[in-house]
């Protein structure tokens, strides 16, 4: 499970409408999951192309509605990848995986670390989720010594002045390894600490670099999803997408 119900199992986020799994790009499990998804009745929704494995390592998303057991209209969205934006070989992510309690069961869920680059969208809100993600995860790391890289991690990823100045005042370690980052809004977070008299003048500083940081991020996501959205525009075009409503295929084409 990735992205928005992982962050909600995480305790990062309270709400998140779709449920996004990300399966390994193979024929066989994605047959697998074909199968499982026509045995309840899973119906196509939104863009969805046709589920080839050519189109799958391109990193197009699968979107499914999934009728409730009472037969009411569908409840659930199901959003499926096999490639996911920012993130590397499946295999290497799951091994970070976590095991999450659910009402569906025990399920794995990706990573923090991983799921905060997934989370880097265009998508404003997201990069409150992803501070939120960093603080559990070092609410995690706090129990033992935080090492140097962890710290450089958690120092780039955070996006909250708040949390910053939190981690800044509470660890020398982190004052000291902050100093090596590239992050502007470091640099002011510490000269607010420092200096008192002018705490609102390096806020606002540190406030407005965080915005910059954000403002790239979104646009690199935008140019990664260019050729995605293109390519269904196309297959739109030529009438080449799965119908609305239609029924899921029974196997990777």
């Amino acid at each position: 499970m990735i992205s928005g119900q992982a962050t909600v199992l995480y305790g990062a986020a309270t709400f998140s409408e779709d449920i996004d799994i990300w399966v390994e790009p193979k024929v066989e499990n994605w047959n697998k999951f074909l199968n499982l998804i026509n045995n309840i009745g899973a119906k196509i929704y939104k863009l969805t192309p046709p589920v080839s494995m050519e189109l799958i390592k391109k990193g197009h998303g699968y979107h499914f509605q999934i009728p409730s057991k009472d037969k009411n209209p569908p409840l659930w969205f199901l959003d499926i990848m096999g490639v996911v934006p920012r993130i590397g070989d499946f295999k290497c992510s799951f091994k970070d995986v976590k095991y999450q309690k659910t009402d569906w069961g025990k399920l794995p869920v990706m990573g923090i670390r991983d799921l905060v680059e997934i989370k880097k969208t265009r998508r404003l809100d997201d990069y409150t989720v992803i501070s939120n993600l960093v603080r559990i995860e070092y609410e995690s790391l706090s129990s033992r010594r935080i090492n140097t890289n962890d710290w450089k991690w958690i120092l780039t990823n955070s996006f909250e002045i708040e949390d910053l100045l939190y981690y800044l005042n509470s660890h020398n370690s982190a004052k000291s390894i902050s100093a090596a980052l590239s992050r502007a809004c470091l640099s002011f977070c510490i000269k607010t600490i420092v200096n008192q008299k002018e705490k609102e003048k390096y806020i606002e500083l540190a406030s407005k670099e965080i915005a910059l940081e954000i403002e790239d991020l979104r646009m690199q996501d935008r140019k990664y999803w260019e050729p995605v959205i293109d390519e269904l525009k196309k297959m739109k075009e030529k009438n080449q997408l799965l119908a609305l409503g239609s029924k899921p295929p029974d196997s990777v084409t």
